[in-house]
């Protein structure tokens, strides 16, 4: 045996009779391999350790037997090695898969010390440790130990490859015969589709039937048919194959709005305009006629996929009452390329001004257009072709649903059509007083809400040429009622500064500009959207569905200051709150809905009796009295002298007071983007990159800028004098200057129960809030001190995918809350231009609550009349919110927009497209007077007064990163407090519906589209109505 071996073993044999030799103790210790306590164990020495898998980094103690098992697997990877075999087909070391915990080592810390210093040795290194290292590698031949290992592991790593495609093979095997039993289980049971006719359900829940949603076959394939998609061509550029003689052609009979008929090319004639010599079907005994080769069309379907603008003949499928031949070919262009929700047809606009979708096979292309294929159109069709195609595939378009009223144009004249079905782009209206169905193009200025946008904007543009400004945004226009149709623009959502600008969409003469709709060099936000709430409040909470950027967490937890409280008959009196004495201002940065149950309150809910599953929530004061309502608590707040303010109490069921939502991923985090000057933390977190905001001045009030003069006299101010709390509102002065401007608004009729309930606005009040202001005797804890009492929700700026940065709430909000007011420069409309210019206008909002109130009064809204016409014949206009069937005898209502002939009927066979010719129309005020000629109110203040604009792009608050949303949650409303002038209202914005903690914050910025030439906008606020676009 080799001397190097037999020192080892030599080693081994002395360290053992070391170790039994010096122990002489019966002490219990537990042997670090086996885990068992034996009386005689032994340091085990680094070999043993390797062998168990133990820690070397303290001493270890083990039995006899365990050490006897390592040494004899030792020395048989000696005898191994010194024989020059394989070392690792030698035996297995044990798993050691439990940690070892020695119990006993605090016992004999000292004793394991010296033990440890005995086992450590001192070797004196006599020779070049490299040449010693290297010789012994080379008599041990350790790199064939190497290779041999490696090739050893590589045949375990096959072996185990076979294995795994053998489980893979019988998991697969498995898997297809789970789905064959799953599908031979549920084949009895799958459902059949089928379309049967709808039915209207009233309000009552009273059940009608209705007509079919799509009654032509064309429109629909019921059964089986329709689950199947339909195969197109694949795409490709189409080839205009040459006319040979003996073809089959289709060519146009007579003229372009008549039938296209098969016929033959007999000849083929040279170096003439209409080379081309047809002999028609059917016609054999008449004479052939010649045609050009933009009047020929295939006989054969196209072999790919035709795109949009592409000139064709496709055959119509006509109603009963329409004046066109059923199944006739007739010439058109593709308005849209054919997709999955059409059911793979394309949308055709016929040279009449029809509209249709038709299949693959139902189209022929001419053999020839132009290159600007609208020219080669009927000339009453020819503009509304070319501003479409130009514009494609951004279109403006009415969006509808199944059941909408909206006044639509038929022969000429206003009516109010039912929208009995939307199939795509089309939409069919039913006429009641006509009793008759029609498809029409939902982007056709048939439709009033399209007719008024569009004109608007044409009227915008011819006032741009003379004076340019920017855009005012009309809040009144959007939204008005919910479920009410409204224009929104499909299309790509990119915006392509190279595309030319679409051309007006309406030929005819327009309205002239007027106040109300400028045209502007730079947006500018809305600070007077007008918003309704519905008339019957719904029994179910509005939820939304979760957005990327708001993934978190909500943190719930039950209320950790509840105590129970037992009432005991008293009257209340300030010793029910002596011992909770709440100081205004404090627990700042908590829910502030859990305010209250911090200072002795208890908040509690019960559900009602009798089955039924709503839930009621009572509030328990310190002293054990139960209150139901707000005004209960506000009497109790009162006696009591309690500084604690209503809005701090909530009776909403959905309301969480003990609930925070955090994000899941942060990525850069700012504590507090107002450092100190909003009440609370306004924290910023960023989930989506590593950027932080730009940085802002924050400031929390309105800073004029110079030529901005604004009266903040108190001296000029009505205040009141009232003690309790300004709860009566008719004693209340400030009360009564909310309540007596509300005359001025539609209708005119004064509204004794404006302003807020509880420190809470459900509902825009279009006429403005005055609030008590600093002359008032009235307490702090006043119902009408809401917008100037400082910041208390917990708000958080954060990062959007989409749309920069945004701001959510990390509390449940109630609907009418107050949440902050914007704030930042106040500017003249000029320097708002030339800022908006040169630095953008992303941060502009007009103060344009006057301009506002003049649009509110009656008779101001424009409507269309016949200036000639009968007055027996003209009816009074009225809106589509107040609209219903029963205002008319026939269901309907006719609104003239051309002066009536002498026969009803089609007064043009254009009537079907959007290239209508209406009359122009008129706005009358209450005066006579046409619009244009009424002395607005602004004027009082000078002849050159205009607008105010607040600019919260350098210097502004929280307010300044609400972001756009088309269904917004918040809204504004226009607020008095420092000054009473008209010119300068605080805005403030208030929940519009309860929202849920983590939800994003959103407004309508109420911007008009294409208010600024040259600039669109478009919007990503995902919301189901999304209009699409901002500007």
């Amino acid at each position: 045996m080799p001397v190097f071996i037999e020192e080892i073993q030599e080693k081994m044999e002395v360290e053992r009779g070391e170790q039994n030799s010096g122990k002489s103790g019966v002490r219990l210790k537990v042997c670090s391999a086996c885990n068992v306590k034996r009386d005689n164990l032994q340091v085990a020495p680094y070999f043993v350790c390797a062998y168990f898998s133990l820690e070397t980094s303290k001493l270890r103690r083990i039995c006899l037997k365990c050490f006897e098992e390592a040494e004899n697997h030792q020395k048989v990877l000696v005898n191994l090695l010194s024989e020059h075999k394989s070392v690792i087909s030698g035996p297995k070391k044990p798993k050691n898969e439990i940690e070892i915990v020695d119990l006993d080592a605090d016992d004999g810390n000292a004793e394991s010390d010296e033990e440890l210093e005995q086992c450590q040795e001192e070797v004196e290194l006599t020779e070049d440790v490299e040449r010693f290292v290297e010789s012994v590698m080379e008599k041990y031949q350790f790199s064939k130990q190497l290779q041999d290992a490696s090739i050893h592991l590589r045949d375990k790593c096959a072996v185990a490859k076979e294995e795994m495609a053998k489980l893979d093979m019988s998991i697969s095997v498995l898997e297809n015969n789970i789905c064959a039993l799953r599908k031979e289980l549920f084949e009895p049971y799958e459902p059949i589709i089928c379309y049967v006719d709808s039915v209207d359900i009233d309000e009552e829940g009273k059940v009608s039937k209705h007509s079919t949603t799509l009654s032509s076959s064309a429109f629909l394939e019921t059964g089986s048919s329709c689950r199947k998609a339909r195969e197109l061509p694949p795409v490709g550029e189409f080839i205009h194959k040459p006319i040979q003689v003996l073809q089959i052609v289709y060519a146009m009979k007579t003229s372009l709005l008549k039938p296209w008929v098969k016929g033959t090319i007999v000849k083929i004639k040279e170096n003439t305009e209409m080379p081309y010599e047809v002999r028609f079907e059917n016609a054999a005994d008449k004479p052939s006629r010649t045609f050009p080769l933009k009047y020929l069309a295939y006989a054969k379907p196209s072999p790919v996929q035709f795109a949009v603008g592409a000139r064709i003949i496709a055959q119509y499928v006509g109603e009963k009452y329409e004046m066109l031949e059923p199944l006739a070919y007739y010439a058109g262009i593709i308005a849209e390329e054919a997709k999955s929700l059409t059911q793979e047809r394309y949308l055709v606009f016929f040279d009449q001004g029809y509209a249709q979708y038709c299949k693959h096979e139902q189209i022929m292309m001419v053999c020839h257009s132009s290159r600007d294929v609208w020219h080669d159109i009927y000339s009453k069709s020819r503009a509304f072709v070319s501003t479409y195609l130009k514009g494609y595939p951004e279109r403006a378009m009415v969006k509808l649903q199944r059941g909408q009223t909206i006044k639509t144009e038929l022969n000429g004249y206003w009516f109010r059509g039912r929208v009995d079905a939307v199939d795509g782009s089309l939409a069919k209206i039913y006429f009641p007083s006509e009793k008759r169905f029609e498809w029409i193009y939902r982007g056709s200025t048939r439709f009033r809400h399209l007719y008024d946008l569009l004109a608007k904007e044409e009227a915008r543009k011819k006032q741009g040429t003379t004076r340019p400004t920017r855009p005012t945004h009309n809040m009144v226009l959007v939204h008005q009622k919910k479920n009410a149709p409204y224009v929104e623009y499909t299309g790509e959502q990119v915006d392509d500064s190279s595309k030319p600008l679409s051309p007006p969409l309406l030929a005819p003469q327009l309205p002239s500009a007027s106040k109300e709709n400028p045209i502007r060099a730079v947006a500018r936000k809305s600070t007077s959207k007008v918003f309704k709430s519905p008339s019957v409040v719904s029994t179910h909470r509005r939820t939304r569905e979760p957005d990327v950027d708001n993934y978190g967490r909500l943190n719930r937890q039950l209320n950790p200051f509840y105590q129970q409280i037992y009432f005991e008959p008293h009257q209340c009196d300030t010793y029910c709150v002596k011992e909770y004495l709440y100081v205004d201002g404090e627990n700042k940065n908590v829910n502030p809905f859990s305010i209250p149950m911090r200072w002795g309150w208890a908040r509690e809910l019960a559900k009602q009796r009798h089955g039924e599953r709503s839930v009621i929530v009572f509030y328990r004061a310190p002293c054990g009295r139960r209150m139901r309502n707000l005004g209960e608590v506000h009497r109790f707040l009162r006696i009591t002298g309690s500084e604690l303010g209503i809005d701090l109490f909530c009776f909403d069921s959905f309301v969480q007071c003990f609930k925070e939502f955090k994000p899941d991923i942060i990525y850069c985090q700012i504590k507090d983007i107002s450092y100190g000057k909003e009440n609370v933390r306004v924290s910023c977190v960023n989930s989506v990159d590593h950027q932080n905001p730009l940085s802002v001045d924050y400031c929390t009030e309105r800073i004029p800028r110079k030529g901005v003069k604004m009266n903040l006299d108190p001296n000029f101010l009505i205040c009141c004098d009232c003690t309790d709390d300004c709860q009566d509102k008719e004693k209340c002065q400030c009360w009564q200057l909310t309540i007596n401007a509300t005359a001025r608004g539609r209708g005119g009729k004064i509204n004794p129960n404006a302003g807020y309930e509880y420190r809470r606005l459900t509902q825009n009040l279009v006429t403005g809030v005055y609030e008590c202001n600093s002359r008032c005797l009235c307490r702090k804890t006043c119902l009408n001190r809401v917008a100037q009492r400082p910041l208390h929700l917990r708000l958080q700026l954060f990062r959007t995918v989409k749309c920069g940065w945004g701001i959510r709430c990390l509390d449940d909000i109630p609907n009418g809350q107050f949440i902050c007011v914007y704030v930042g420069e106040l500017l003249t409309d000029q320097d708002a231009n030339d800022d908006g210019t040169q630095f953008g206008d992303e941060y502009l909002a007009d103060l344009n609550f006057i301009e506002l109130i003049e649009n509110q009064k009656d008779g101001y809204e424009s409507e269309c009349f016949q200036s000639d016409q009968q007055s027996s014949e003209s009816q009074s206009s009225t809106s589509d919110d107040d609209w219903d069937e029963s205002s008319d005898a026939s269901g309907s209502k006719n609104y003239p927009s051309a002066k009536r002939g002498g026969k009803r009927g089609r007064l043009s066979k254009m009537s079907k497209l959007l290239s209508r010719t209406p009359v122009k129309p008129i706005d009358v005020d209450d005066d006579g007077q046409e619009d244009g000629q009424k002395n607005f109110t602004r004027t009082l203040y000078g002849p050159m007064e205009k607008c105010f604009v607040i600019d919260a792009r350098n210097i502004g608050n929280i307010g300044r990163y609400f972001n756009h949303s088309c269904e917004p949650n918040i809204f504004v409303q226009n607020i008095f407090i420092d000054t009473q002038d008209l010119r300068f209202p605080w805005v403030g914005f208030f929940a519009q519906e309860f929202i849920r903690a983590g939800t994003e914050l959103t407004w309508d910025y109420g911007y008009q589209i294409d208010s600024v030439p040259g600039k669109k906008l478009f919007c990503y606020c995902g919301a189901k109505n999304c209009r699409r676009r901002l500007l």
